[in-house]
């Protein structure tokens, strides 16, 4: 015996746990890509998205640019934490390159996406990619920090299914359905609304909601993770949140805690989702 931990991937093919400075790296990372989507929530809700106007990389022209606007400040912070995170990955890439080159392919895609999102002045379809490039980026960082590990069927619809319902979350703010549907848990009192296309993406999100809920607790009772109840608890907090912003008329700091704990619920379910593979020693 060799006396070291390794593992056989789903291919049969020895596979070793990473080292511990790649995993480290690689969860700052992911708080970074983390702190990226919640400035780019808070972006979109104050109005930022032009405070650098068409310039891209540079801020008004500007690679240091003069803060004298609120807008400005925010636009510039979502800019510098994505070029942190870009040199984040880049470590991650030098380190160990074929488990970092997923990361880094979706960090350029990310990038280009946001200045494509700058260029056509932020129609809502290129801030929805943007937003949903981001969300993969951290997964695949949160991945990435547990290799290796083993999928499961249940674990792969928890996580599409909440990817899915954040993305009908992004369509609901940027195409301007948030206050399509008035009341809560129904949709202006109905099962099935009747008040357009705006009405319809809006409840569509909210029955995702219902039902990510539901087979969060199926999944958690078939899985026995008594950690996952915590997430089950930040599922229904963002419920919480939602139906207090919607009763107060959807007031901007609802909406920013609305984004952060969304984006929380998706990094809490790959976490959960995706986990190590158990170690084993081999000759």
């Amino acid at each position: 015996m060799s006396g070291r931990l390794e593992t056989r991937g789903l291919s049969g093919i020895i596979v070793r746990p990473m080292p511990k400075r790649f995993v480290t790296l690689a969860w700052v990372a992911a708080a970074c890509a983390y702190l990226l989507i919640v400035l780019g929530a808070v972006v979109r809700i104050t109005g930022s998205g032009m405070g650098c106007g068409d310039h891209w990389p540079l801020c008004n022209g500007h690679l240091f640019p003069s803060l004298n606007d609120i807008p400005t400040v925010i636009e510039w912070s979502h800019r510098l934490v994505a070029a942190v995170l870009s040199v984040l990955v880049i470590a991650l890439v030098v380190l160990d390159w074929r488990r970092a080159w997923p990361v880094l392919a979706l960090l350029v895609v990310q990038v280009l996406l946001g200045a494509v999102t700058v260029k056509t002045g932020l129609t809502p379809v290129m801030v929805i990619l943007h937003l949903a490039t981001a969300m993969l980026l951290l997964g695949s960082l949160i991945a990435a920090a547990r290799a290796p590990w083993i999928p499961t069927p249940s674990s792969w619809i928890l996580i599409g299914l909440t990817f899915i319902t954040v993305l009908f979350g992004a369509l609901t703010a940027n195409l301007g359905a948030i206050a399509s549907c008035g009341g809560f848990p129904l949709c202006n009192g109905q099962i099935i609304p009747h008040a357009g296309p705006l009405a319809a993406i809006h409840w569509t999100h909210r029955v995702l909601a219902y039902t990510l809920v539901g087979y969060l607790v199926w999944w958690i009772v078939r899985s026995k993770k008594r950690r996952a109840w915590i997430l089950l608890s930040i599922v229904v907090l963002q419920i919480a949140i939602a139906a207090t912003m919607i009763q107060l008329g959807f007031p901007g700091a609802l909406q920013a805690a609305h984004a952060a704990v969304g984006a929380g619920v998706w990094g809490m379910v790959v976490i959960a989702a995706v986990r190590p593979a158990p170690a084993s020693s081999v000759p």
